[in-house]
């Protein structure tokens, strides 16, 4: 134990899991995120105003708009029968 009364924590030796695949699309930091569609599609708001629509099958830009001026900070569906497809 430490002189204050907590336990280490060692280091593990085990080195972080690398990305099975990752997604271009953005130039600027991605503020928000949101998984639609049973896990097939994925939307994602950067810092700059931009929304990605990704299909999750073909990892890919299904569409890519300008939604706002400034930082995206939220991003929701509203209903499987009313976003793009």
């Amino acid at each position: 134990m430490a002189a204050n009364g907590l336990r280490q924590i060692q280091s593990s030796t085990v080195p972080p899991p690398q990305p099975t695949y990752v997604l271009r699309g953005h130039t600027t930091q991605v503020h928000s995120v949101h998984i639609l569609r049973n896990n097939t599609r994925l939307l994602t708001g950067d810092a700059e105003g931009w929304v990605i629509l990704w299909d999750l099958i073909t990892k890919r830009a299904a569409a890519v708009w300008r939604a706002h001026d400034s930082a995206i900070l939220g991003l929701e569906d509203w209903g499987d029968v009313n976003i793009i497809t």
